[in-house]
């Protein structure tokens, strides 16, 4: 009888506590497949090589060879890092006013229009995107340098898209503004720096220590918080079921191309029409559509 009455309190706390055993089940499965799913994401390398691989075009002659040099070597490093590209275009071309609209083919009249389309229509039609082509993840920073003209402009895509707000935006143009005329070798890598430090804000690394800690602290939680409602006192083999069982309950306490080489072709850069969305004022952070169709998002200084 004995055995019987310990059985049938054994079966009365597991079905009361029930709640609780599903908790401690359901973390260890999130707990387990976090750790699963991180290890699948981790990339393993480039996917995209299909693009140029140069990363450097000084058509406004503004940096020195060893400069550009300095800056492909830069560049490979970060884009291994946090696995996106970053490419530096200077020219020097009238992009403003109905003369320049149809020299070159513009399709607005407007500075920062044909600012934003000649950033996005560079890295589309050269596929840029260090995960796939057109679409994928990394920015351009094009700079003007045409007399009465100049300043900056920044196109993102993919993540680097998505983690630049309007507020980062304007912050990684600040940070080239700081030595645009003094040193732009340094101004274009304060633009990577900065960049890479929001990738690398949304991208926390979580180590195998983390789960199994989570799981640990998950677990004690749950039996201390479960076991802090049992009765006080635990019952002897010989007690009566209803020492164990109050109402059929436990006794319970009450208590979240190469498509343009500086060697080949020309440095007139040209652009097409039908560019379509906004959000391209200076300073920007506005998503918008290229002309190719793909989502870009973004901003420039004028100086």
């Amino acid at each position: 009888m004995d055995k019987e009455l310990k059985r049938e309190a054994k079966k009365q706390y597991l079905h009361y506590f029930r709640f609780w055993f599903i908790v401690v089940g359901v973390l260890l499965v999130l707990t387990v497949g976090t750790g699963i799913w991180h290890a699948l994401k981790k990339e393993t390398g480039r996917a995209n090589t299909t693009a140029p691989t140069e990363r450097v075009y000084d058509y406004a002659d503004i940096l020195t060879d060893e400069e550009e040099e300095k800056l492909r070597e830069y560049i490979a490093r970060k884009e291994a890092e946090v696995q996106a590209d970053f490419v530096i275009l200077t020219f020097s071309q009238p992009v403003e006013g109905q003369e320049a609209k149809e020299q070159y083919g513009y399709d607005s009249t407007d500075w920062e229009h044909n600012m934003m389309n000649i950033a996005d229509d560079f890295w589309d039609v050269n596929g840029y995107g260090f995960n796939k082509n057109f679409e994928g993840d990394g920015s351009i920073l094009i700079d003007n340098r045409y007399q009465g003209q100049r300043g900056e402009w920044l196109s993102t895509s993919g993540k680097v898209e998505d983690a630049l707000g309007t507020y980062d935006v304007e912050n990684v143009l600040y940070a080239v503004d700081t030595y645009y005329d003094s040193d732009p070798c340094r101004a274009y890598m304060r633009y990577i720096d900065k960049v890479c430090s929001y990738l690398d804000r949304g991208s926390i690394q979580l180590g195998p220590g983390y789960y199994l800690g989570a799981l640990i602290i998950s677990v004690i939680v749950t039996l201390v918080y479960a076991t802090s409602h049992l009765g006080k006192n635990r019952a002897k083999d010989t007690v009566a079921v209803n020492a164990y069982v109050n109402g059929g309950k436990p006794m319970l306490r009450n208590k979240g191309d190469d498509f343009i080489r500086k060697n080949v072709v020309s440095r007139r850069i040209e652009t097409s029409s039908g560019s379509s969305g906004g959000g391209h004022s200076s300073g920007g952070g506005g998503h918008h559509v290229s002309h190719s169709g793909a989502s870009h998002g973004g901003g420039g200084h004028r100086h």
